[in-house]
């Protein structure tokens, strides 16, 4: 993992780490999990992104790569 997805993946690790502090028998997602969940995380962010510059293109008048 790179950037925001290794950041990300730290901080659900470590909020993990301090559920588990406070209650050692609570059943938690092992880090294969937490990896697969931020990346399908990122995967549906990139959808919503690419969908939302779609329907803003749709407003949008001006060329595309125009100035003004």
């Amino acid at each position: 993992m790179k950037g925001y997805r290794t950041i990300a993946f730290n901080i659900i690790m470590a909020a993990l780490a301090a559920v588990r502090m406070f209650d050692p028998d609570l059943m938690l997602p092992d880090e294969a999990a937490v990896e697969n969940g931020v990346q399908m995380l990122d995967m549906g962010l990139t959808f919503l992104w690419t969908v939302g510059n779609l329907i803003l293109r749709g407003f949008t008048t001006t060329s595309i790569g125009s100035k003004t």
